[in-house]
């Protein structure tokens, strides 16, 4: 038996809300609710985590080439969230150093590029938005 990490996570959460949680009061059902809540974000954030950081590199990767800076994708990718997120950062910081010289320039090109990467940085914060954090 292979257990899937997203639904034995959702499943425990799912249980701690149903079965434990109502026999504790105060302080202790706040903890354990929580918790449980917590396990359910881990549950969809493992489930996404590679794929949403190996989208996002590519789209910042695209748009550092738009302004002239190469950072090419590694030859063989590593597709482990801690391998993807390293790449992440080191994108991000070539990106913000992008921005910083677009914004001391006064022109057409400049402006949009500029436009273009906060949409992407809006869509980032969209890709990272826990569907069980939606009030």
């Amino acid at each position: 038996m292979k257990p899937s990490i997203p639904v034995a996570a959702s499943d425990l959460a799912a249980r701690l809300r149903a079965e434990i949680v109502p026999e504790l009061t105060g302080f202790r059902a706040n903890n354990v609710a929580m918790g449980s809540a917590m396990i359910d974000m881990i549950a969809e954030e493992f489930d996404r985590a590679a794929a949403r950081l190996f989208e996002e590199n590519d789209s910042v990767r695209a748009l550092l080439q738009l302004g002239g800076v190469a950072m090419a994708a590694p030859a063989k990718p590593d597709l482990r969230v801690s391998a993807l997120e390293a790449e992440n950062d080191r994108l991000r910081a070539a990106l913000i150093d992008l921005q910083a010289a677009l914004e001391t320039r006064d022109d057409d090109e400049a402006r949009a590029l500029d436009t273009d990467i906060w949409r992407e940085l809006a869509r980032s914060v969209e890709r990272r938005r826990i569907a069980s954090a939606n009030f």
